[in-house]
This record gives C-alpha cells, sequence and structure tokens, in this order.
C-alpha cells in the first residue's frame, strides 16, 4: 500500500474521530433554545452552604425577553448579571428584574432578597418589584424595607442619586396559595403546595412553547407528578443515600420527612414523565457519584445543574 494512500486512511480516520468527540461534546451540553423562545437559566444550584461555585438556589424562566425569577438565594443579582454579560441573555440585565416566585421562606432561598429589592434599583430600575410567595412574604418584605430605611432616605432626598426615580426600591408583595397565581402575555403561573418543614411551593410555568415545573425544597409529592404529566422540564431537588449517611441523625430524619433521594426522584421522575429532569439544590459525595446514582435507577433524560446553565 502507497504513502499517500496510508496518509489518506490515518486521515479520515482522524476527521472521524473528531466528529465523533464534537457530538458527544455537544450531547452533554445545556440544549439553548433560540433567543426568542421560552428559556430555563440556573442562576444557582447550590445550598446553605456557601459552597464557592455554586450560588444558592435561584432560577430564572426567560420567555420573549423578560425574565421571571423563582427564589432568591445568595448572589442571586450578580449571577442574573453574569448571565447577561457572558450568555447575552438581555432578560436577566439587573434593571429588569422585575418579577418574582419564592417557593417558601427559609434562608437559603431568601437572603439575597434585599439585593434583588435594592441592586437593581440602585443601578436604575424605576418600577416596584412584584412578588408571590407563601404566607410571611409581606412581613418579611416589610422589615427588610424598614431595615434599610436610612438607606431609602438618604438615595431619594434632594441630593441622592436615586430621588428621579424613588420608586424603584418598592415591593409588592402578594402572598398566594394553589392556583393561577399569575399571567400575562408570556406566562401562566400555576402554584401548587409541595411538603417541606413550612409552607411551601412549587411552580409550573406555561408559555407558548414550553412547561417548566420548579419544586423548590420537598419531600415527593403527587401534587409534583400531577403539576408535570409529561412537562417539557422539571427541576427538583435530591440527596444521595451516601451523602445522608455522612449527615447527623437528625438531619437524616429531617430529609426523611422534608427532602427527596434520588431514589424517590427516579420513582417521581417515572410518573412524572417529564422531556427533561434537571437536578438542582443537590447534594451529593461527588458530581459523578449524583450522576452514577442517578443513571442506575432512572432511564429518562436527566442533567445535573450547574450555575449558569441554560436550558
Amino acid at each position: 500500500m502507497s504513502a499517500s494512500t496510508e496518509r489518506l486512511k490515518s486521515s479520515t480516520v482522524l476527521v472521524c474521530a473528531l466528529v465523533l468527540f464534537t457530538a458527544c461534546l455537544a450531547a452533554g451540553q445545556p440544549q439553548v433554545p433560540p433567543a426568542k423562545k421560552t428559556r430555563v437559566v440556573l442562576l444557582g444550584t447550590g445550598n446553605p452552604g456557601p459552597t464557592p461555585d455554586r450560588s444558592g438556589p435561584a432560577t430564572a424562566i426567560v420567555v420573549n425577553e423578560t425574565a421571571y425569577l423563582v427564589d432568591f438565594g445568595p448572589g442571586i443579582v450578580r449571577r442574573a448579571s453574569a448571565a447577561f454579560r457572558d450568555k447575552d441573555i438581555k432578560a436577566l440585565e439587573p434593571t429588569k428584574l422585575r418579577v418574582a416566585f419564592v417557593t417558601h421562606l427559609h434562608s437559603d432561598h431568601t437572603v439575597g432578597y434585599p439585593d434583588l429589592i435594592f441592586t437593581p434599583w440602585t443601578v436604575g430600575r424605576r418600577v416596584p418589584l412584584e412578588v408571590y410567595g407563601p404566607r410571611g412574604l409581606k412581613a418579611m418584605t416589610d422589615h427588610i424595607l424598614a431595615a434599610y430605611r436610612v438607606d431609602i432616605e438618604t438615595r431619594t432626598n434632594p441630593d441622592g442619586n436615586q430621588r428621579t426615580f424613588p420608586d424603584g426600591y418598592k415591593v409588592n408583595a402578594h402572598e398566594i396559595g394553589p392556583g393561577v397565581v399569575y399571567k400575562d402575555e408570556n406566562v401562566t403561573v400555576t402554584a401548587f403546595a409541595t411538603k417541606h418543614a413550612m409552607e411551601s411551593y412549587g411552580y409550573r410555568f406555561d408559555t407558548t412553547d414550553r412547561s417548566i415545573v420548579l419544586s423548590g425544597d420537598t419531600n415527593p409529592t403527587q401534587a409534583t407528578i400531577d403539576a408535570c404529566r409529561g412537562c417539557d422540564v422539571l427541576i427538583h431537588e435530591a440527596h444521595t443515600p451516601a451523602w445522608l449517611l455522612t449527615r447527623p441523625d437528625y438531619f437524616q430524619r429531617f430529609s426523611a420527612k422534608y427532602h427527596t433521594t434520588t431514589p424517590e426522584l427516579a420513582e417521581l421522575g417515572r410518573q412524572a414523565k417529564p422531556r427533561l429532569l434537571i437536578l438542582y439544590h443537590y447534594n451529593s459525595l461527588s458530581p459523578e457519584e449524583l450522576i452514577g446514582d442517578m443513571l442506575a435507577r432512572y432511564a429518562g433524560h436527566f442533567v445535573v445543574g450547574r450555575d449558569l446553565d441554560v436550558y
């Protein structure tokens, strides 16, 4: 066989290998819908612990360049700003953060609330923030605004930098129950009760092209299954059994009542049948352990969410 023929065969094999490698990489990356369609942006996938590469729980549903936030864990506005800058998601420019929902009032889901109220205002938001969530939200809002009274007065006095747009820090807090809680030209948002240590809700977002369900913190519930029922995306928390064994007994008892293990999530997924299951707000010994545990239990399409992933 000639040297030129050998070189041709080698080149062909190399090209095929590169094509296969590129295809494998693409298959493992978040699938980003077109800009004018509905997108899920994971602003924070973390937990109460201060893991540096995982901000607190926060998710953005972006529809026709309008953002709808779910939960406001620590770091929410800076993560939104990063998505605006690095992912070119214009709806997440901070002054455009105007509508938010909260699943429950635990601190890891709400520590970013003052940030969401004040940071967009200081850089130019001119309209009040609309926020929806369980009982206690209004009291939390009132206390935050009272805590920042000196800041508000200073920024809106005759010398204040925000004196020409004094409404941008205001909040319209809406306490909700199960059912449709919000509707506009882009989306219908339906709340459903979940099972956590306090009053808690999951949310279903229906747009013209997608249905998205987000669980918040919860034990497995029939309400979550019913809210999904073949939805396009289900975003759900999970702990692996191996990780739980490393925790104190009191937390294991708490988790058994108010959180979801990977075996439980796999069963829930089989019943709910989402087209894509996104794991967030998760705990495991390692990312590899979490993936392996789910692969052993769940045959559907799932991903382990990372901060700033877009689906």
